[in-house]
Protein backbone atom coordinates (compact mmCIF):
# COMPACT_ATOMS: atom_id res chain seq x y z
CA UNK A 1 0.00 0.00 0.00
CA UNK A 2 1.62 3.16 -1.20
CA UNK A 3 -0.69 5.83 0.13
CA UNK A 4 -1.57 6.94 3.62
CA UNK A 5 -5.23 7.20 2.62
CA UNK A 6 -5.29 3.56 1.54
CA UNK A 7 -3.56 2.39 4.74
CA UNK A 8 -6.09 4.28 6.85
CA UNK A 9 -9.03 2.74 4.98
CA UNK A 10 -7.62 -0.81 5.09
CA UNK A 11 -6.72 -0.55 8.80
CA UNK A 12 -10.20 0.79 9.61
CA UNK A 13 -11.87 -2.03 7.70
CA UNK A 14 -9.62 -4.64 9.36
CA UNK A 15 -10.60 -3.20 12.73
CA UNK A 16 -14.24 -3.68 11.76
CA UNK A 17 -15.06 -0.01 12.16
CA UNK A 18 -17.11 2.27 9.95
CA UNK A 19 -16.07 5.83 9.14
CA UNK A 20 -18.82 6.94 11.52
CA UNK A 21 -17.35 4.75 14.30
CA UNK A 22 -13.92 6.33 13.83
CA UNK A 23 -15.37 9.84 13.68
CA UNK A 24 -17.34 9.30 16.89
CA UNK A 25 -14.37 7.79 18.75
CA UNK A 26 -12.10 10.69 17.73
CA UNK A 27 -14.77 13.38 18.18
CA UNK A 28 -14.58 14.37 14.51
CA UNK A 29 -17.02 14.58 11.64
CA UNK A 30 -17.51 11.58 9.38
CA UNK A 31 -16.57 13.78 6.44
CA UNK A 32 -13.14 14.43 8.02
CA UNK A 33 -12.48 10.68 8.17
CA UNK A 34 -13.77 10.29 4.61
CA UNK A 35 -11.40 13.04 3.44
CA UNK A 36 -8.46 11.21 5.06
CA UNK A 37 -9.42 8.00 3.25
CA UNK A 38 -9.87 9.78 -0.07
CA UNK A 39 -6.50 11.52 0.25
CA UNK A 40 -8.19 14.92 0.20
CA UNK A 41 -6.79 16.07 3.53
CA UNK A 42 -3.15 17.10 3.27
CA UNK A 43 -2.60 17.77 6.96
CA UNK A 44 -3.90 15.44 9.64
CA UNK A 45 -3.33 16.83 13.11
CA UNK A 46 -0.74 14.74 14.95
CA UNK A 47 -3.07 14.31 17.90
CA UNK A 48 -5.73 12.91 15.55
CA UNK A 49 -3.20 10.76 13.71
CA UNK A 50 -1.87 9.09 16.87
CA UNK A 51 -5.37 8.66 18.29
CA UNK A 52 -6.37 7.04 14.97
CA UNK A 53 -3.39 4.66 15.09
CA UNK A 54 -4.32 3.66 18.67
CA UNK A 55 -7.97 3.21 17.77
CA UNK A 56 -7.11 1.02 14.79
CA UNK A 57 -4.47 -0.93 16.71
CA UNK A 58 -1.76 0.03 14.23
CA UNK A 59 1.85 1.09 14.59
CA UNK A 60 1.93 4.83 13.78
CA UNK A 61 5.12 4.33 11.76
CA UNK A 62 3.43 1.76 9.54
CA UNK A 63 0.33 3.91 9.20
CA UNK A 64 2.44 6.93 8.20
CA UNK A 65 4.99 5.24 5.93
CA UNK A 66 3.87 1.71 5.14
CA UNK A 67 7.07 0.42 6.75
CA UNK A 68 7.78 -1.10 10.13
CA UNK A 69 11.08 -0.27 11.73
CA UNK A 70 12.71 -2.58 14.25
CA UNK A 71 13.38 -1.15 17.65
CA UNK A 72 16.48 -1.65 19.75
CA UNK A 73 14.39 -2.28 22.86
CA UNK A 74 10.83 -3.18 23.71
CA UNK A 75 8.49 -0.18 23.74
CA UNK A 76 7.16 1.03 27.03
CA UNK A 77 3.42 0.41 27.23
CA UNK A 78 1.59 3.40 28.65
CA UNK A 79 -2.14 3.13 29.15
CA UNK A 80 -3.40 6.62 29.80
CA UNK A 81 -7.05 7.03 30.57
CA UNK A 82 -8.36 8.92 27.54
CA UNK A 83 -10.72 11.82 28.04
CA UNK A 84 -14.15 11.26 26.49
CA UNK A 85 -16.41 13.88 28.07
CA UNK A 86 -19.66 12.50 26.64
CA UNK A 87 -19.05 8.90 27.77
CA UNK A 88 -19.91 7.39 31.13
CA UNK A 89 -17.12 5.99 33.29
CA UNK A 90 -18.23 2.47 32.35
CA UNK A 91 -18.10 3.32 28.62
CA UNK A 92 -14.64 4.85 29.06
CA UNK A 93 -13.41 1.70 30.81
CA UNK A 94 -14.86 -0.53 28.07
CA UNK A 95 -13.33 1.57 25.30
CA UNK A 96 -9.96 1.57 27.06
CA UNK A 97 -10.00 -2.24 27.32
CA UNK A 98 -11.14 -2.68 23.72
CA UNK A 99 -8.35 -0.43 22.44
CA UNK A 100 -5.81 -2.65 24.17
CA UNK A 101 -6.95 -5.70 22.15
CA UNK A 102 -5.13 -6.75 18.98
CA UNK A 103 -6.98 -5.80 15.78
CA UNK A 104 -8.23 -9.31 15.04
CA UNK A 105 -9.71 -9.75 18.51
CA UNK A 106 -11.25 -6.28 18.39
CA UNK A 107 -12.81 -7.07 15.01
CA UNK A 108 -14.25 -10.33 16.39
CA UNK A 109 -15.60 -8.58 19.48
CA UNK A 110 -17.26 -5.91 17.34
CA UNK A 111 -18.85 -8.59 15.17
CA UNK A 112 -20.14 -10.36 18.30
CA UNK A 113 -21.55 -7.14 19.77
CA UNK A 114 -23.30 -6.26 16.52
CA UNK A 115 -24.82 -9.76 16.39
CA UNK A 116 -25.88 -9.41 20.01
CA UNK A 117 -27.48 -6.05 19.22
CA UNK A 118 -29.35 -7.60 16.28
CA UNK A 119 -30.75 -10.30 18.59
CA UNK A 120 -31.65 -7.78 21.30
CA UNK A 121 -33.69 -5.59 18.96
CA UNK A 122 -35.31 -8.33 16.90
CA UNK A 123 -39.13 -8.61 16.97
CA UNK A 124 -38.81 -11.97 18.74
CA UNK A 125 -37.04 -10.37 21.70
CA UNK A 126 -38.74 -7.50 23.51
CA UNK A 127 -36.40 -4.64 24.34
Amino acid sequence: MNKLAERIRVAREEAGLSQADVAKALCLSRSAVNQWEQGLSKNIRLSHFFALARLLGQDPQWLATGQVFSRAREPVVISPTPDYPSLTSEEKALLHQIRRLPGTLRKGLLKFLRALDDVAVSPDHPA
